[in-house]
């Protein structure tokens, strides 16, 4: 999976993630879009989504919340229950998702996030680039992106 992450002093901290999901682009589209599936893989692993609301258009609201479970590691002075919530600023179904992300641990502005859906040989290719990120944090958000990728992927293959 190609990363790329700006470099601690560029002054602008980004995380851009490519993954090719062996599944339909609707289907993958879907997982971004259906409160339903959202909710089977989206946060690191060793996390579960215990609310979810995807008011999927321009202007509308998301909003879930990310529960550690008992087992699982949370880095330093970060709750074990975590809320995210962002407004969608572009939907073009099936092929582009952007909107904005604030952490309930997160005191600074929301980020960006901007998932666009290709199709890959039969698969679908997702990007995603997160910006607006504070540099002290893209290393987290580098390592969350990879594991919750992981769970998007590993949904699609079972």
């Amino acid at each position: 999976m190609p990363t790329t992450v700006a470099p601690p002093h560029s002054g602008t901290a980004f995380v851009k993630k490519t993954r090719i999901i062996r599944a339909s682009r609707q289907d993958v589209y879907d997982a971004w879009t259906k409160p339903e599936i959202f909710m089977k893989w989206w946060g690191p692993v060793d996390h579960v989504v215990s609310a979810v609301e995807l008011d999927v258009r321009e202007g509308g609201t998301l909003r879930f919340t990310d529960d550690a479970l008992p087992h699982a590691s949370v880095p330093p002075g970060f709750p074990r229950s975590m809320t995210g919530s962002g407004v969608y600023t572009e939907v073009v179904p099936g092929e582009r998702l952007q909107f904005t992300m604030k952490a309930s641990w997160n005191t600074g502005e929301a980020s960006l996030i901007t998932v666009t859906f290709r199709d890959a040989d039969g698969a679908t290719e997702i990007t995603i680039l997160h910006e607006k990120i504070s540099a002290d944090t893209v290393h987290l958000f580098d390592a969350g992106w990879d594991s919750t990728l992981g769970k998007l992927d590993a949904l699609f293959a079972a």
